[in-house]
């Protein structure tokens, strides 16, 4: 156990000696003088004694007392000078702490340091615009780079306006953030330098002290956005050159197969055909992909029709290309309906329903199924096929994008089978930008053995009468082979 016992320092047990001392001579000195004159005289005397005594004791004891601490005071302010003072013993121990405090807190104070500089050497070399904003108006941090793209000097304290005023998307994005926690921008330009940069931005709200503040990251995304919109035209412009000589060679094919000439050359004829057939598939896909990605509410016409009828048609289709198909089921209302436009929808359930075909046996039934969740219109199309890999199931909207090759060429019960179409790998693409393209979304799921789902979402929300007024023959082509 510790000891608890209270030790009184020499100087102050020296004081305590010398005041009841005083005291007892005082009591001494008032009983003579009660005895020789009167008690009145002798009580006064006591109480002037008393006083007097009072008066030496409290400033001896002030001296004991402040002079130490005045010194450890001094010693306390010269630390990080390396100037030393003397300290009395009373106070040697509690000097020794302070010292030993003060050397933790120089240590912690040059890891702050050092780690703050670390930061913002992190923070200037960061290639994205960061910006940190205290709530409701103060500019909090900026690194160089965002300084760089808002062209404005390093030196200058603007306010949160002046800062973003070629961008004033940001100031939606920062109260957004402060109401919500998390806020995102998509995409927005501003100039720079008298040229249009593309942005993206995200915030995040965090505390600083008593009051909210926004971190805020801006990436530029110019050079992406430009070599996308390259990579595109360049794709649309090579699908349309390809499209008359592949018409061709395949025409002369179909001569060449209805000539008078030996079944040897008759069966280079069919496979010509049949590789310029893949071809045309694939360059008629690279351009309704084109156009789908290249401003579709600016050519989509949509329109109120009946769900069931255009599904139908896409099942018959696929029956009709698919001769080794397995049954398809088609369990849609009768009387549901949905504003969209048909042909892409009815392209779109095509391609699913071929997709799931040609990854399942020619036995396995394929299930289409459709369901009205709040606004949203959900088709689902299951197939009972070997299932997609994990690795691929992310990827299988992108475009040329194949998965395993045992998924390809292998029937539900491991039989291989070469695919009646010879899919293109740009079906599913476009299943998912018809679906952007009406506001909407696609998923699959898949399990090992037991095949997979595919579901195609959309709104169906009409629109302004004005949209549905366009011109006629601005409807999509009809379903082709993917």
């Amino acid at each position: 156990m510790k000891n608890t016992d209270v030790r009184i320092p020499m100087s102050a047990r020296r004081l305590l000696f010398w005041g009841l001392f005083g005291l007892i001579c005082s009591a001494l000195i008032s009983f003579l003088i009660a005895n020789n004159y009167s008690t009145w005289i002798a009580f006064a005397v006591f109480l002037a004694l008393s006083l007097v005594l009072f008066v030496v004791l409290f400033a001896l004891q002030n001296a004991l007392y402040q002079r130490p601490l005045t010194a450890l005071a001094s010693k306390v302010g010269t630390l990080s000078s390396g100037q030393a003072r003397d300290i009395p013993d009373e106070f040697a121990k509690i000097e020794q702490s302070i010292s030993l405090v003060a050397e933790n807190l120089n240590a912690r104070s040059r890891e702050v340091s050092e780690l703050a500089e670390r930061l913002q050497s992190i923070f200037d070399a960061t290639e994205e615009a960061i910006i940190a904003i205290r709530a409701p108006n103060e500019l909090f941090a900026a690194n160089t780079a965002a300084y760089r793209l808002f062209e404005l000097p390093r030196a200058t304290a603007p306010t949160v306006e002046s800062f973003f005023f070629k961008a004033p998307p940001i100031i939606g994005l920062i109260e957004k953030c402060l109401k919500e926690g998390y806020a995102f921008l998509e995409q927005f330009s501003m100039l720079k330098e008298k040229k249009e940069v593309i942005l993206t931005a995200r915030a995040k709200r965090f505390r600083v002290v008593d009051s909210d503040g926004v971190v805020i990251v801006i990436n530029d995304v110019t050079s992406l956005k430009k070599m996308e919109l390259l990579k595109k035209n360049f794709v649309a412009n090579v699908s349309h050159e390809l499209r008359t000589p592949v018409q061709i060679v395949k025409g002369y094919a179909e001569l060449l197969d209805g000539a008078e000439i030996d079944e040897e050359c008759h069966s280079w004829a069919k496979v010509i055909g049949h590789q310029a057939a893949r071809m045309e598939r694939i360059v008629a896909d690279l351009l309704m992909l084109a156009k789908l990605e290249h401003d579709p509410a600016s050519w989509i016409v949509k329109e109120t029709f009946f769900l069931k009828s255009v599904l139908a048609e896409a099942v018959r289709t696929v029956g009709l290309q698919y001769a080794d198909s397995g049954a398809i089921e088609l369990d849609c209302p009768e009387e549901l309906q949905v504003y969209a436009n048909p042909g892409l929808i009815e392209q779109a359930t095509f391609n699913l329903m071929a997709n799931a075909v040609q990854h399942s046996g020619s036995h396995e039934k394929i299930l289409v199924g459709v369901a009205q969740e709040e606004n949203d219109i959900v088709v689902r199309v299951r197939d009972f096929g070997s299932g997609i890999p994990p690795k691929d199931l992310a990827h299988i909207f992108e475009r040329f994008y194949r998965a395993d090759r045992a998924r390809s060429s292998a029937s539900g019960d491991g039989v291989l089978r070469a695919p009646s179409s010879g899919g293109s790998g740009l079906g599913l693409a476009i299943v998912k930008h018809i679906a952007l393209a009406h506001g909407g979304t696609v998923r699959a799921e898949s399990w090992a053995g037991e095949g997979s789902l595919f579901e195609f979402r959309f709104p169906n929300v009409t629109e302004d009468a004005g949209v549905a007024d366009q011109p006629a023959d601005q409807t999509s082509t009809p379903p082709a082979s993917s």
